[in-house]
């Protein structure tokens, strides 16, 4: 007599439910794997004439300066994608550039170009966006990652300034009104006398009145007072972009606490907020502290990243929603002894950005372009081999 095996029914149904979302979390990998990935960069170069019309330019050299502003700008796509990417592929790219940057249409696909010439001007600015071919990009990279050997990168720190408007004093055209008015007055007389001894006199008078009015008018800019700040979470996004490139963070408020309050991260928000600049003591005397924590700490840090953000007052976009917009100007400098030299540096440049309140505009604005900072930065230090 055969026995039969029956399957307990909640078993059948956990194997099938099993089995469905195995199904579905592969349809769900494909469909991420196919997602397009876009990228943008951008140049910009001098020409030896002037624009034309349409933001054209003549001649055979200047046409020569555009292909080549061209083709930098979809460099720098490529090296703004690679600088998010993580420090794998940052090695594998440095090994592969000349490369890739030597075939670089074949990596952007479905391009869009946008070229800015103000007509009369020599100013050339070049945009382009398009489609990354990431199948091809890691086919190239795969190559050498298999024996690219780790290599670390230098520590870093960085120091983060932002100041907005906390009072504006609006001045109005002084006016200068003068009037004057000049009165002239002129008489005649005339008299004759008759054959028949008669006399007759006549006399006429005429007045004229002329005014003249002017005057001038004065203007004087606004004063825009200003008042530092420490936006939140900003350390935290910025040393996430360098970690990503292999760079070792050090967060500031270690090198504080271990220079002994020689470095004043408040000297430079006082600084910025005032002058909208950061002066050469103030960098020399953060340089010597760093020194001190190295000699302490017996390590190096070379590098210090300086990120300056001017926070404007929130607006109302086309939709009345709250916008804001933040100028950003930032660099990185590494100290030789006693000298500092800039490695990489970006802006000024505007970032906007909208939010449901003036508050979340104002936060995703400064991340917004902190991050934008950070990625550009990082794309020069690869460029440049800064290790």
């Amino acid at each position: 007599m055969k026995t039969k095996t029956r399957i307990p029914r909640l078993a059948l149904k956990a194997f099938i439910f099993l089995l469905v979302g195995i199904y579905a979390s592969s349809v769900w990998q494909n469909a991420q794997a196919q997602q397009p990935v876009y990228v943008k960069g951008s140049s910009s170069a001098i020409l030896s004439g002037k624009c034309l019309r349409d933001d054209a330019v003549r001649g055979k050299r200047d046409k020569q300066t555009f292909n080549e502003t061209l083709r930098k700008a979809k460099i720098n796509a490529v090296r703004r994608y690679v600088a998010n990417s993580g420090i794998s592929v940052a090695d594998a790219y440095d090994a592969k550039r000349a490369e890739i940057e030597g075939n670089i249409d074949e990596y952007i696909l479905n391009e869009k170009e946008r070229v800015f010439c103000e007509r009369g001007k020599k100013n050339l600015q070049v945009g382009v966006t398009g489609e990354l071919d990431t199948s091809r990009l890691d086919r190239t990279l795969a190559l050498n990652q298999i024996r690219m050997p780790r290599r670390d990168r230098s520590r870093l720190t960085s120091i983060f300034v932002a100041r907005e408007q906390k009072n504006v004093n609006a001045f109005k055209g002084r006016e200068t009104q003068i009037s004057r008015t000049t009165e002239i007055s002129e008489a005649s007389q005339a008299a004759e006398v008759g054959a028949d001894g008669s006399m007759m006199a006549e006399g006429m008078s005429v007045t004229t009145r002329k005014t003249e009015t002017g005057g001038s008018t004065k203007y004087r800019a606004d004063e825009i007072e200003y008042g530092a700040f420490r936006p939140e979470n900003l350390e935290v996004a910025i040393n996430s972009v360098f970690t990503s490139l292999g760079y070792r963070v050090v967060k500031i408020s270690q090198i504080e606490d271990f220079s002994d309050g020689q470095f004043e991260r408040r000297r430079f928000e006082e600084e910025y907020a005032s002058d909208e600049n950061i002066g050469s003591k103030t960098l020399n005397s953060a340089f010597k502290a760093i020194k001190e924590v190295e000699r302490e700490m017996n390590t190096e840090i070379p590098l210090l990243g300086i990120f300056k953000l001017d926070v404007g007052a929130p607006i109302a976009n086309n939709n009345g929603d709250p916008m804001v917009v933040v100028d950003v100007k930032a660099e990185v400098l590494i100290y030789d002894e006693p000298f500092y030299d800039t490695v990489a540096s970006y802006g000024p440049v505007q970032i906007q950005s909208s939010g449901i309140t003036s508050t979340a505009a104002k936060n995703n604005a400064i991340l917004e372009a902190a991050k934008e900072a950070a990625s550009q930065l990082g794309a020069q230090m690869l460029q440049n081999n800064i290790y």
